[in-house]
């Protein structure tokens, strides 16, 4: 009598053990990594605040014009949506001529600073 089907049921078995652990690591390691870019929204929160309490206390502008300036910059994109996401095209490399991404800051095959890119 064969069976087969018991060696297959105990290799289906360890494949889904495997991939359970797979999955297991995979959400710690994002989990993690949530961790990091919550401590760096937050430190970019107190940097924010502490430059808009040193303007105001200096008298260059007060946060109501602060936040008259930040609708004027989220408009710029032409959404009032609370996000700066200004349209750019894909740029040629003024030094290797080659294509690079619309993001791009520096040219990611000679490193040649992009003309016209904001480092933001």
């Amino acid at each position: 009598m064969h069976y087969g089907w018991i060696g297959q049921s105990a290799t289906n078995s360890r494949r889904a053990e495997s991939a359970a652990s797979d999955a297991a690591s995979s959400a710690r390691k994002a989990e993690s990594a949530m961790a990091r870019l919550e401590d760096l929204i937050d430190r970019q929160m107190l940097v924010i605040r502490s430059l808009l309490t040193m303007c105001e206390k200096k008298g260059l502008f007060n946060e109501p014009e602060f936040r008259e300036l930040m609708n004027e910059v989220d408009l710029s994109d032409g959404r009032l949506d609370g996000k700066f996401k200004p349209e750019a095209a894909p740029q040629n490399c003024p030094s290797c001529g080659k294509v690079n991404g619309k993001r791009a800051v520096t040219c990611m095959y000679c490193g040649v600073p992009l003309e016209g890119r904001s480092i933001l």
